[in-house]
């Protein structure tokens, strides 16, 4: 499986197998960690012994759905916040 971009390895697992619970063997058989960031466009083996979701898995492709939860989280903090647009004083 090609790793897309803004892609965790549990978004891969969601896409190649329509659960979670495979999460652990396709970061085993890569020999990476569930923490580590899959490379935008690098191949990755999933195994196929893996566990599977069928109803998951044709939800996805029949609406085309690629899951990418790797995204920028927006800026926080006072330092941020404008004050009366953000950030009210009372």
């Amino acid at each position: 499986m090609t790793a897309q971009q803004n892609q965790t390895f549990l978004d891969m697992a969601i896409m190649a197998s329509g659960t979670i619970e495979s999460l652990f063997t396709i970061v085993q058989a890569n020999g990476k960690s569930i923490t580590d960031a899959p490379i935008a466009g690098d191949d990755y083996l999933i195994p196929g012994d893996i566990v599977t979701d069928n109803d998951t898995l044709q939800y996805l492709m029949q609406n085309s759905i690629t899951i990418g939860t790797k995204g920028q989280a927006l800026p926080q903090g006072i330092g941020y916040w404008m004050i009366q647009t953000d950030f009210t004083v009372s």
